[in-house]
């Protein structure tokens, strides 16, 4: 007679780890904000600020971070946060 198995194979234990994380809002380090912030504070539309953020990445100027953050209806979600490098 086979014994009972009672651990949790790969498959699963990987799918409860995922779950777990994905559910899971991170902190926002201080300075990261996201382009729809940077938005508010600049005046700009979301979609002017996330361009100039885009061309400043590219040069270097500021870091990002895609952090799990509450984000309306979609519950906790990846969002790009950015920070001007200093």
């Amino acid at each position: 007679m086979a014994a009972k198995r009672t651990e949790m194979d790969s498959a699963e234990l990987l799918r409860q780890l995922r779950l777990a994380i994905a559910n899971q809002p991170e902190p926002v380090p201080e300075g990261f904000k996201t382009a729809g912030q940077w938005a508010d504070e600049w005046g700009i539309t979301n979609n002017a600020a996330g361009i100039v953020l885009s061309r400043a990445f590219k040069k270097g100027l500021v870091e990002t971070k895609r952090l799990r953050v509450i984000s309306g209806v979609r519950g906790v979600y990846p969002v790009t946060h950015y920070r001007l490098k200093q």
